[in-house]
Parts: structure tokens; sequence; C-alpha cells
């Protein structure tokens, strides 16, 4: 389970941003400076959703930010982000977005077997309304990781 990999230290609390370009960014802050992911692999991100529109917007309030592994993924990595204003993404069901989970997944089959987990934790509304309402990293990182 990938899952079970996430840290504390993979959680960042009410962070500001303009925009969604900028959010995604932000996001993507903490793989980037671990060395899970290269720059490349965030541009990939931002130039799919002006491609493709705002297809990572996944439930309301929530961005599942990704791009393929071969766009720059150097390991398996996922953090979670939530904004302290709600941002845009082009949604109309589901904006604003509260939530970027940022996927990095080094093949294919990592990256299918991350979105199979997340969509277990993602079922639950309420569960993702304590996430989104969550006050530091630990209370969300506590509500995460609850079997």
């Amino acid at each position: 389970m990938l899952l079970n990999k996430v840290k504390i230290e993979d959680v960042e609390i009410g962070v500001s941003a303009s925009d969604w370009e900028e959010a995604i960014r932000k996001a993507a802050a903490k793989l980037l400076d671990r060395g899970a992911i290269e720059p490349s692999y965030v541009e990939a991100m931002i130039r799919s959703m002006h491609e493709n529109g705002p297809y990572i917007v996944i439930a309301k309030h929530i961005a599942l930010a990704h791009a393929r592994p071969e766009f720059g993924v150097n390991q398996n990595g996922l953090t979670f982000t939530t904004l302290k204003e709600g941002v845009a993404f082009g949604s109309e069901l589901f904006d604003p977005i509260y939530l970027i989970i940022t996927l990095a997944g080094a093949s294919a089959d990592d990256h299918l077997e991350l979105l199979g987990e997340l969509a277990e934790v993602l079922m639950e509304e309420e569960r993702i309304d304590r996430l989104i309402q969550a006050k530091t990293e630990k209370e969300f990182y506590e509500e995460l990781i609850k079997s």
C-alpha cells in the first residue's frame, strides 16, 4: 500500500495561491524539493490543464495534480496541500478547489495503484470535509491515515 508511506511531512495546510497554476506549483514543491519529480513534471501538469481543461478536478473541492511518469518522475510520491482560499480550476461542478493531491507515480502500475488507494479515501464526503477543514498538518494526517 503506497498510501501507507505518506508521512506528515507530505502535508501542507493553508497555502495561498492566486490562481490554479500557482496552486499546482506550490502543491508540487515538496516533491520537487526532495527530488521525487523534475521541474519538467510540474510544467507537464500545467500544460496538460491548458490543453485538456480541468480533468484533474476529480470531486467537489479536490484536484489530483499529476502527469505521465515519463515527464519527470524519479520516484513515487504523494503530497496533500490545502488552500487557504478556494481557487477556481475551471470546473463548473466542483470549483472552488481547497485540496490538491499531487501524485507522482514512477511507472504506470504505481500510478494506477496510487489512484486506486486514493479513491477509497475520497469516497467518504464527510472525511473529505474533515481533511479540508484541518487546521494543522497533524490533524490532516491523522484523519488521512484513519482506517
